[in-house]
Order: C-alpha cells, then sequence, then structure tokens
C-alpha cells in the first residue's frame, strides 16, 4: 500500500555514495601529492604532509558537511601557508560552520588585514565586541564593511543592537529607520524595535512597536508572542498577556513554550524577559536570519547564523533546537545529537530534545539506545504521552507493529476521552492493525482518527484504498481518495492510490495517467514504479511495463515483491499473478 508512513533508508545507495566518497578522497590524496593515501581517514592521518593535499581535503569535507573536519584541515593548510588568502578565508568560514566562534574571531583578525571590507568577518568581529560589551567598536566593524545587501541587513541589526547597548536611543532609531517603508522587513524592524525600546525603558514606544509585530505576524511568530506577553506582564496587563499567549495556541497546540509561559502566569510567577541586554538582541536577530534561510538547504548560512546567536547567547534553547534541525535536515544525525544533549533538563524543550535525539540515534540504526532513552523519558515524564508514542514511530517504522500497538495503546490509554488533536494516535495503530491483519480493530480507529482530523488526506487516502483493496465501498473509498488528491495534488503517494483506485476498477487508461503523475511526484518509490508497470501492461504498453517493473527492482524494494517483480518481467503480469494466487492458495492449505 502506498502511504507516507515510513521507509527504511535504501543500504545499498548510500553503500555506492561511499564508494564514491572513497575513491574521491584517493584522488584528492594524489593531488596532493600524498603518494600510497587510500582513503579520507588516511589523508586526514597524513594531512601535514602538503599544505595543498591539507587544502583539497578540506574542501572535501566541506562538500560532505563535516565542517569540523574541514576547519582541521584548513587549518593544517595555513600552517604551512599562513598568509595564503584563499585557505584563510575557507578556514574562517569553516571555522564558522563548525561552531568554532573563538577561532572565527581570531581568524577574521587575520582575514581583514588582507580583506579589510570582508563582511562576514566584520560581522563577526562586531558580535565578538558586542559580547565583551564594546559597542562603538561593534559599530565601527560594521561600518568597515564593503556595502551591500548583507550589510544593509544583518550589519544595519548588529549596529541597532550595538546603539541599544549603549543606550543611545535616537542612535537605535536611526538605525533602525533604515528598514522603514520596506514591507519585507516590517515585521523585522517592528519586533526588534519593541525589544530594543523595552530594554531601554521606553514602555510607550515598546508598547506600540510590539503591537504592530503583533498584527504584521497574526499572531503566528512564537517569538514575538513570547516578546509581547512577558511585556504585558510586567505592564500589569496579565490578561492580555494570557490572550495573546492562548491565541497562538490556534497555530501550535501543543507548543512547549507558550505552555511553559501559560502554566508560569497560572502559578503567578513572572514571564521571562525575550532580551536581558544587547548581546541576547544581537542573538535574537541571528537566531530570526537562521530560521528564515532554514529551506535553503544548499547553503549552510543558517547554521552559520545560529552558532553565532548561540556564541552570543549560550542558553539560547530554541536557536539550539533549530541548529540540531537544521543538522537533522542535511542527515548529520550525530551533529544533532551533540546538539540536543546541550539543552538544559530546565527548558520547556527538553522533552523534544530527547525525543529527537532518540529518533537520530535511530536513524543511526542505534534503536537499542534510543528505545531505552526514550523509556527513561517515560518513567520520568509519567503523563506524557509523547515518549511513547516515540517508541511506537520507531517500531512501526521498523515494521514491528505488534510492539508498535503496545505503545500506542499506553499513549492512547494515558490522553483519556479522543480529543481533535489526537488524531494520529489512532489513525498510527489502525496502521499498525491494518499490517497485522486484524482489520477490524484498524476500520475502527482509522474511521475515528478520520473524524478527529476532519477528513485529513492521510486518512482519507488510508482508508480509501484499504477499502478498494477488499472490493468493499467502492464509491465511498473512490470519493475518498479523490478528495484526498484534491487537498494535496503533489503528493505522489496519495495520487498514486487515486491511480491505483482506478486500476483496481478495471479502469486501466485513467489509471495510466495518474500513475504517470505519481511517479513524476515520487520517482523513486518501488511501490508506485510497479503500479504504473502493472497499469502500463493492462493497456498494452508491454515495453514500457517491463521498464518500470525493471526500474522498481532496481530501487529495493520489499523482499516479498522481489520475487513477483521478476516473474512479472519473465512470464508477464497475468501469468505472475496467476502463479502468486496459486501460492497463497497453497500455503493456506498448508500445503
Amino acid at each position: 500500500m502506498a502511504t507516507t508512513t515510513g521507509r527504511a533508508p535504501k543500504t545499498g545507495r548510500y553503500f555506492r555514495q561511499g564508494l564514491k566518497r572513497a575513491a574521491l578522497a584517493a584522488a584528492l590524496a594524489a593531488l596532493g601529492g600524498c603518494a600510497g593515501l587510500g582513503s579520507f581517514a588516511d589523508l586526514g592521518a597524513k594531512r601535514g604532509e602538503t599544505p595543498y593535499g591539507a587544502y583539497l581535503a578540506g574542501r572535501h569535507a566541506a562538500s560532505i558537511n563535516d565542517q569540523r573536519k574541514a576547519a582541521e584541515f584548513y587549518d593544517a593548510a595555513l600552517r604551512g601557508q599562513p598568509d595564503d588568502p584563499l585557505v584563510l578565508d575557507r578556514a574562517f568560514m569553516a571555522s564558522l560552520a563548525a561552531g568554532d566562534i573563538d577561532r572565527a574571531v581570531r581568524l577574521a583578525e587575520r582575514l581583514v588585514e588582507n580583506e579589510p571590507g570582508q563582511r562576514m568577518a566584520r560581522l563577526t568581529l562586531a558580535l565578538a565586541d558586542i559580547k565583551k560589551g564594546n559597542y562603538a567598536a561593534a559599530r565601527d566593524e560594521i561600518a568597515a564593511s564593503a556595502p551591500g545587501p548583507f550589510t544593509a541587513l544583518v550589519g544595519t541589526l548588529t549596529s541597532a543592537w550595538a546603539a541599544a547597548g549603549e543606550r543611545n536611543k535616537e542612535l537605535v532609531f536611526e538605525k533602525i529607520g533604515a528598514f522603514e517603508g520596506r514591507t519585507a522587513f516590517a515585521l523585522f524592524r517592528a519586533y526588534h524595535q519593541g525589544l530594543m525600546l523595552d530594554l531601554l525603558g521606553d514602555m510607550e514606544g515598546a508598547n506600540e512597536a510590539y503591537a504592530e509585530a503583533m498584527s504584521a505576524s497574526g499572531g503566528s511568530s512564537v517569538r514575538v508572542v513570547e516578546a509581547y506577553a512577558s511585556f504585558l506582564q510586567r505592564q500589569g496587563r496579565t490578561d492580555e498577556a494570557r490572550a495573546a499567549l492562548e491565541g497562538f495556541l490556534v497555530f501550535a497546540p501543543e507548543h512547549p513554550l507558550v505552555r511553559d509561559h501559560l502554566a508560569r502566569l497560572a502559578r503567578g510567577e513572572a514571564l521571562p524577559a525575550q532580551v536581558r541586554n544587547a548581546s541576547d538582541g544581537a542573538a535574537e536577530a541571528l537566531y530570526g536570519l537562521g530560521s528564515a534561510l532554514m529551506q535553503d538547504t544548499s547553503s549552510d548560512l543558517s547554521e552559520v547564523y545560529l552558532h553565532l546567536a548561540l556564541y552570543l547567547r549560550p542558553d539560547f534553547d530554541i536557536a539550539r533546537s533549530l541548529l540540531a534541525g537544521a543538522h537533522e535536515s542535511r542527515k548529520r544525525w550525530q551533529d544533532a545529537i551533540d546538539a540536543y544533549g546541550k539543552i538544559d533538563r530546565a527548558s520547556p524543550l527538553y522533552m523534544n530534545a530527547r525525543i529527537q535525539t532518540a529518533l537520530a540515534l535511530d536513524r543511526l540504526e542505534r534503536e537499542t539506545e534510543a528505545v531505552a532513552l526514550l523509556r527513561r523519558l517515560a518513567r520520568d515524564m509519567p503523563d506524557r504521552i509523547d515518549p511513547l508514542v516515540a517508541i511506537g514511530d520507531i517500531y512501526r517504522a521498523k515494521e514491528n507493529y505488534a510492539e508498535a500497538v503496545t505503545y500506542y495503546e499506553r499513549a492512547i490509554a494515558l490522553s483519556g476521552t479522543p480529543a481533535d488533536r489526537e488524531w494520529t494516535l489512532y489513525y498510527a495503530r489502525g496502521i499498525c492493525f491494518e499490517r497485522l491483519g486484524e482489520w477490524d480493530k484498524a476500520e475502527t480507529d482509522l474511521k475515528l482518527a478520520l473524524k478527529l482530523s476532519d477528513d485529513h488526506p492521510l486518512v482519507l487516502n488510508y482508508l480509501g484504498y484499504s477499502w478498494i483493496e477488499q472490493h468493499r465501498h467502492l464509491d465511498e473509498a473512490l470519493a475518498m481518495i479523490e478528495k484526498a488528491v484534491e487537498r494535496r495534488p503533489n503528493d505522489g503517494f496519495i495520487v498514486d492510490s487515486l491511480g491505483w483506485a482506478r486500476y483496481r476498477l478495471g479502469e486501466y487508461a485513467l489509471a495510466v495517467k495518474y500513475l504517470e503523475r505519481a511517479v513524476e511526484l515520487q520517482p523513486d518509490d518501488p511501490t508506485i514504479n510497479e503500479h504504473l508497470g502493472d497499469a502500463l501492461w493492462k493497456v498494452g504498453r508491454r515495453i514500457e511495463a517491463r521498464f518500470q517493473w525493471n526500474h522498481a527492482l532496481a530501487m529495493n524494494p520489499e523482499e516479498k515483491r522481489v520475487k513477483l517483480l521478476r516473474a512479472k518481467l519473465e512470464f508477464g503480469l497475468e501469468a505472475a499473478e496467476s502463479a502468486e494466487r496459486e501460492e497463497a492458495a497453497a500455503n493456506a492449505k498448508g500445503l
């Protein structure tokens, strides 16, 4: 069944990539004059033999996102060529990307001697000055940067926060005023103006700026909501603070920071100020920029900004969580684990950090450690369902459906009366029951999930597909899948379901249309490619059908599909399916 419930990594593909990387490392070693080095590890052991070899090894390490190793190699190259501007620049950027900001500051000092206007180096030096409280020096560093879009945005915010550190409100307005009339930066300007005026004690100005930021964001920015709620409480407007926080729950009902703030208000505790000084404010600006750049996975600039934010404010847990998420998006699981591990137990983000750590461990094929971590978390937080759900998800992804059901059932029992936000629990357990062959239980769960989720496309797809596979409720099932496609027209798995439904109904030409679209959307899925092959065979396009089956076979399909795909290729669709039915009948009779 085509679903979006998760698939295991294609081991063969990663192995082939590993071979290519080893070959590249050997080539780099040869180019560097390091004869006889056959692997990246060997090259690392002998990286001091030539500066050029170390430089090339650094380039390779950076290309595979191992920034720590890249920084080490560039440092080795610098020892042989200390004044080479290209190596110096790469060593500086690698240090930033690896989070070694102290090292980056030292390299930036050398870098600006050769290239006075280097923007990132000047920014790094300015931030180091802000951290030390040298605000005038920080503004001088930004002023020395070469002009450009980078300086206009990041430099202006840094200068504005340096002015706030000097408690120079007139200069704050001058700097932040550069964003006036620029619609794209309206929210950024209003938010930081509110923070700056709040820090400077201008409560009337801060209130106006915060209100503008709330309006610009529609109340959907957690950082703006947190800052405004803290401000309102300090002004004795606790009811308004609570309303602002509760309004955010429409967008994220279980957001841990907002839930923590509401709990603090209920206990009569003071909400923390968003920024305590100029260093915190500059960190907030860098966090915002890093967050905005998260979608660009081709660049490590997001991670650079987040590392700089954490340099200024080491207890900035939301920035650390975002940085860990950036590592996850690049499949750098150990880096993500390391980042999550620095989030304090007292933080509202601690539980999420531990769960994400466990999921990263699982991606590293350390399932035993992952489950043990989650079980400890479940014992430490007996009133929370999240660790139990995470264990269930791990087992479900490993196709250990019986064990997954055990944990989903514990989570459901703990959650009490079914609530709308818990539809995923019933959806996940329904999938497990279906895979275990317990259809009555599966159908009950999926129907409940459909009701609680207000017809979520995933549930529409799964339940509708299941009915069609069983030749039950065909009209209703087809309508459900069509509705799912209407809501998610670019989801290859759901479009595949519609195509396969048409196939099951004997509408082969229409099936081909949808299945070709599904393959376009999800070209690397073996099930979808096999489905398209079957439909093409039915409409007489036999050569294309065999191509799709071959393609599916090359994608490491489930073991039970391999034999059938080979039979289709050798004997054709009808003969292969007939043999499969005969084998199933024989097995059922115990033959």
